[in-house]
């Protein structure tokens, strides 16, 4: 924050973990600086939690708050622009322009109906050809055919052409037979005002497959306990189906969730944990 009023700055791109690092800053640290020069702001990388979009807008007022999805393959995708974020807070917008075209498709290939859940595929002229010396890989890419390029991440479409992120595919749990997807999960648990950090996977579990595990980061100065976890699982009831709420809930410290260079959490990384209980 120094940084962006020390040399005027008007634009920056952040991931989702910078801009909550800069929010969870005291409030009195955050007020010592000036960014009302700030413009515009962009966040990618990763999903962004709805509450922290409307924390970004609340502490850079001036500065208009871009959303965009893409891949390294196949470069951004969609944009959420400025004027569309209240309307469409949990969206990631619509198509950039210059993309050829968005599909959704199921296992099959075949293209799921508005409001459906379905794998984003993508063409466009700045698209990547190959993985380099991975025909394998590059042909399961492109297994649809017609030029279209899979994703891994799961999304639907509105009523209004936005689509909204659901998951990456592989993070995708099935538990008992139903398909769910962390994402939603973890936009819940982390509207508990004692929760500053959630991470949801799915664990082998004999009777449903995959069970429910929320790994919990406590906001500071809240202890761990039994009593949390059923008040977290409880906070769950009222806003999701019960075959999403978590079987448990598992609590550790900020510094040893699984991360990225760029702060992003790896969820196969917690899967690691549990695999000895296969």
């Amino acid at each position: 924050i120094k940084t962006m009023q020390d040399v005027g700055a008007t634009f920056t791109s952040l991931v989702p973990t910078h801009f909550v690092m800069m929010l969870d800053l005291p409030d009195e640290v955050k007020a010592k600086y000036d960014v009302s020069g700030m413009r515009k702001l962009l966040c990618s990388s990763a999903p962004v939690r709805k509450d922290t979009k409307l924390a970004v807008m609340d502490y850079w007022k001036n500065a208009g708050l871009f959303e965009e999805y893409g891949t390294t393959e196949a470069g951004g995708t969609t944009i959420l622009r400025p004027d569309e974020q209240l309307k469409k807070l949990g969206s990631i917008g619509r198509e950039l322009y210059g993309l050829e075209k968005i599909r959704l498709l199921d296992e099959e290939g075949t293209e799921v109906r508005e409001g459906e859940v379905g794998e984003i595929c993508v063409r466009a002229p700045s698209m990547f050809t190959e993985y380099l010396k991975d025909p394998e890989k590059t042909q399961d890419a492109f297994k649809f055919g017609e030029g279209y390029f899979r994703t891994g991440d799961m999304a639907l479409r509105d009523e209004d052409g936005y689509y909204v992120l659901m998951d990456r595919k592989a993070d995708m749990i099935i538990t008992g037979g139903e398909n769910v997807f962390p994402f939603e999960i973890e936009q819940v648990i982390a509207s508990h005002p004692k929760v500053k950090e959630v991470a949801v996977v799915g664990i082998p579990d004999r009777k449903w497959g995959e069970a429910i595990k929320a790994i919990v980061v406590p906001v500071e100065g809240v202890e761990p306990s039994k009593e949390l976890e059923q008040e977290i699982i409880e906070h769950c009831r009222a806003k999701i189906a019960g075959y999403k709420r978590p079987k448990s809930v598992d609590f550790i410290k900020a510094e040893d969730m699984p991360r990225t260079a760029t702060g992003k959490i790896l969820r196969r990384g917690i899967r690691e944990w549990y695999k000895e209980e296969e």
